[in-house]
């Protein structure tokens, strides 16, 4: 018998790479896909990008692998995307878990919203960085040395540097373009009549913002089949502060039984 497919989409500036350490944990009991997120690394390239567009990218990917049914991770923007998907095709899903991000709106309230603000600033600043000026590794670590850590991790996570000459891994420009379709999110209004019935799993980094308690209603009202479960003592870096617990709630869920 084949092991269930299982697929796992990772957040801004990030790539499958840094999610092979859960991957390897998952494997023994699931065949775990690691899908790059367009216009990121080792992804194609489009002008544009929104949740609506990535769940597009899910499905063209499970259809080529003739994949008819799986179980789907998204951490951030994955988490945002995968969401998506469960709206647009919930008989595709057998289980789904977001990883630290809400499904809630958050650009309607961008100029009080510091997360937002956040994460554009870090788009702009690598937007903004003249690569192509710089010769060396000691141009870029000075360039980039009164940014703030999340920045400079984006960055060097997403700079390529060969034969002496720099390049991104990340398409900057479109993830620039498309921002604001990247920093939104679900109304709970709109599911007054119909709900996302898929059976879901919220996990909370307890040290991170991006998916605020008050947010936990919402939550389980647009996802009725859903839990939470919180996790201490890690941020949004959840993946890199905790993937042996972070694992471990995913296989916890994920072997659970629905009756």
């Amino acid at each position: 018998m084949k092991p269930y497919p299982l697929f796992l989409l990772h957040g801004l500036f990030d790539c499958p790479l840094s999610w092979k350490p859960i991957a390897d944990q998952l494997s023994s009991t699931f065949s775990v896909h690691l899908l790059p997120l367009r216009n990121h690394r080792d992804a194609k390239r489009y002008p544009t990008m929104s949740f609506d567009e990535i769940a597009e990218d899910i499905k063209a990917y499970a259809e080529e692998h003739g994949i008819e049914k799986f179980s789907l991770v998204g951490h951030s923007l994955g988490g945002k995307s995968a969401m998506q998907f469960a709206l647009k095709y919930p008989q595709m899903l057998e289980k789904l878990i977001v990883v630290d991000i809400s499904p809630c709106r958050m650009n309607s309230l961008v100029e009080y919203n510091p997360l937002i603000t956040n994460l554009l600033n870090q788009v702009v600043a690598i937007k903004n960085l003249p690569i192509n000026d710089f010769r060396s590794l000691s141009d870029l670590a000075n360039a980039i040395s009164n940014f703030d850590d999340d920045t400079k991790r984006a960055i060097i996570g997403n700079i390529n540097y060969s034969d002496k000459k720099f390049s991104w891994h990340i398409d900057i420009d479109a993830v620039f373009n498309n921002f604001d379709k990247l920093s939104g999110g679900f109304e709970a209004d709109d599911f007054i009549d119909s709900k996302i019935e898929v059976s879901t799993l919220f996990v909370k980094a307890m040290d991170s913002d991006f998916f605020p308690t008050a947010d936990y209603k919402a939550a389980k009202y647009i996802f009725p089949n859903s839990e939470i479960t919180e996790i201490q003592g890690c941020t949004h870096r959840i993946h890199f502060e905790k993937p042996e617990q972070l694992a471990k709630e995913i296989l916890k869920f994920l072997n659970k039984s629905n009756f």
